[in-house]
């Protein structure tokens, strides 16, 4: 799996075509749970698809197993979609933006505004994680999402597998209602 990461971060398209299908039932899963104003499940699922493609390229085997890293960023990519559609109906149509013209960018150059959000996303999220949650919630949720079971947090953290799931639990309601 690791080689096939490898290949698609340096550009190998069988390599990111092959990915994309082995998660795509992840992708779709993910974009189900959620309801897009103005839009429908398939503008969720290629939102899915650009946190997914964003979790190929950025992707450090140092930090954490491939599957948690990229459910996250597909996750976090989808909330992202639907908290800025929430936004949008807010504001009149002059000041919009024509998305499509700003997605064209040549080949292996980085989308700016996807870069953009992706971080201004990012951060409102590391902020929550940072300012809402106890420490043991960030705790457990930071070792979740970087693959670990929930035995595997129990034994590290010293808790039983209910305190670690209760913990986790917490902390995802927390997210959702501070994203939402």
């Amino acid at each position: 799996m690791d080689e096939l990461i490898l290949l698609a971060k340096n550009g190998d398209e069988a390599a990111t075509e092959r990915l994309v299908s082995d998660y795509k039932g992840l992708i779709r899963s993910l974009a189900n749970k959620f309801y897009l104003v103005g839009g429908d499940k398939d503008d969720l699922l290629q939102e899915g698809m650009l946190g997914f493609i964003y979790a190929v390229k950025k992707y450090d085997e140092d930090k954490g197993a491939f599957p948690a890293f990229a459910e996250l960023c597909v996750l976090r990519q989808i909330l992202g979609a639907v908290k800025r559609s929430n936004g949008a109906n807010q504001r009149p149509l002059g000041e919009r933006v024509d998305l499509d013209a700003l997605s064209h960018v040549a080949d292996g150059a980085n989308n700016p505004l996807e870069t953009v959000l992706q971080r201004e996303f990012f951060d409102d999220v590391e902020n929550a994680v940072n300012t809402r949650l106890t420490q043991t919630e960030r705790r457990v949720i930071t070792l979740f999402a970087e693959g670990y079971s929930y035995d595997d947090i129990a034994d590290k953290l010293g808790k039983s597998h209910k305190s670690v799931d209760g913990a986790l639990q917490r902390a995802r309601k927390k997210l959702l209602k501070h994203i939402n």
